[in-house]
């Protein structure tokens, strides 16, 4: 019910904003039409350089279309402020040919599921799933808003539906920035600079996940801008939507972490080549206090420091397009990576633990051609290299798929766009390699054995 008054009081209010600017054009123009024609001619001509030259945070990069033109009309709230609304509807049909390890109901499809038998010897994971669903439609908001001395400021705000069944509506972004000549200064909500690379040209909705980093969090982002082309990049991150894993006392309250993630980044940009070298760190808190053996409780103030190095590049001539990236770190679990932390000591009296990385790299390469009809080949892959040190068998592992040494992706798509619309199809042809963690050998996987699915996927999509 709130739901449905959710909708209909959205609807309303952009139907009300769009009749407002269109009277106040029609008012405009007739009190002085050539004036009016004008102001419309360069208004156009700026829109349209600043859609050219808008950030990459900023464009709807899960799903794109070069084709799709813009239909509710911006909004304007004095002299200084316009708001242009935005977004797009999106229904998909997938099918996977085994059970899946995945985010967002299954939305995001990262890689099958190891086998589990039953009584008879039967593989319960082999089961064929199917789903259709518009939980990823999409609304935005981008507001241009009045100078502050030499700076101008942006503000843009981003939801979808595609929170899980428990909360469907999600803040996907929420930022404000101050733009000069040299350089911006962005805070709120919005994709991690670690993640903040060019997306992929596939259909799916993890966009590469997991050979690719994915992560949005509140932070505090200046990008330094020498000359054209070349930029710098540091900033501060917060974990909110997409969390280090903690031990159970802390609650996963990562605000106990002692300092945000560091980020610092080159970025080189072209008209047809880009490319970008990344870095990060953190400090992990995993817990405030510990228990004994004994149920005695003491207070800890353990960390675990890790780092995350990365690159991208990007080449679009014509109707070819090659994108390819690749990280090496410790502990990105936050990013969907491999790997994490896991405890490689216990004090016997206290309780208090000492933790040890894991290590990861994973590499991917996009290659496409075309326009409105374009096929694209997506593959990628990823290694679990084990830990720093010798971890203790059986203790506490804090991460994502500590038992899977590699994975593999093989992903051809093709679209077709048309104005607003978007269609696509594609198949993910997953390899996962399970194995057993070798406490002996700094926890890395042996004795694996490849569990191998297909995700079928058909989307449509509308811009608006």
């Amino acid at each position: 019910m709130k739901r449905n008054i959710f909708y209909k009081a959205l609807t309303l209010f952009l139907l009300y904003t769009a009749t407002v600017n269109a009277q106040e054009v029609q008012s405009e123009a007739i009190k002085n039409q050539e004036a009016t024609e004008a102001v419309v001619s360069a208004e156009s001509a700026s829109s349209k350089d600043t859609k050219r030259q808008e950030p990459i945070e900023t464009i709807n990069k899960d799903i794109t279309s070069e084709t799709a033109k813009d239909l509710i009309p911006t909004v304007r709230f004095g002299d200084e402020i316009k708001v242009k609304f935005g977004g797009f509807l999106r229904a998909e049909y997938y099918v996977d040919s085994r059970e899946i390890v995945g985010g967002g109901d299954d939305l995001f499809g990262f890689f099958p599921e190891d086998k589990v038998y039953d009584k008879n010897g039967e593989d319960l994971n082999a089961v064929v799933r199917q789903n259709f669903t518009t939980e990823a439609t999409r609304f935005t908001a981008t507001v241009d808003g009045p100078k502050l001395g030499r700076a101008s400021s942006k503000a843009y705000v981003e939801f979808d539906f595609s929170g899980g069944n428990t909360v469907n509506l999600r803040l996907r972004q929420a930022w404000a920035k101050f733009v000069w000549q040299k350089g911006e200064l962005l805070f709120g909500k919005a994709w991690s600079p670690f993640s903040d690379i060019p997306f992929p040209y596939v259909a799916a909705l993890h966009i590469g996940v997991p050979y690719r980093p994915f992560n949005r969090g509140e932070q505090l982002r200046y990008t330094f801008k020498p000359t054209e082309r070349h930029s710098f990049v540091v900033a501060g991150v917060y974990q909110t939507e997409h969390k280090s894993v903690l031990e159970e006392s802390s609650n996963s309250d990562i605000r106990q972490n002692p300092t945000p993630e560091f980020h610092l980044q080159w970025r080189y940009t072209s008209p047809s080549f880009s490319t970008g070298l990344l870095s990060e760190f953190k400090s992990v808190r995993p817990a405030t206090k510990v228990t004994n053996d004994a149920g005695d409780i003491f207070k800890t103030d353990e960390k675990v420091n890790s780092f995350g190095l990365g690159y991208y590049i990007q080449v679009i001539s014509g109707r070819f397009g090659l994108k390819t990236g690749g990280v090496y770190g410790q502990n990105l679990s936050e990013y969907f990576q491999q790997g994490g932390y896991a405890v490689k000591s216990i004090d016997e009296r206290t309780g208090k633990r000492t933790y040890s990385t894991s290590k990861v790299t994973s590499y991917w390469i996009n290659l496409s051609y075309g326009k409105t009809w374009a096929p694209s080949v997506f593959v990628g892959y990823s290694k679990n290299l084990g830990f720093d040190d010798d971890i203790l068998e059986g203790g506490r592992f804090f991460g994502r798929w500590q038992n899977v040494d590699h994975l593999v992706r093989v992903a051809p798509s093709i679209k077709f766009s048309h104005k607003q619309w978007l269609l696509q199809a594609e198949l993910d042809y997953n390899i996962a390699a399970y194995g057993t963690v070798d406490y002996a050998d700094r926890g890395k996987v042996k004795d694996t054995h490849n569990i191998s699915g297909v995700r079928g996927l058909l989307a449509a999509t509308f811009f608006f």
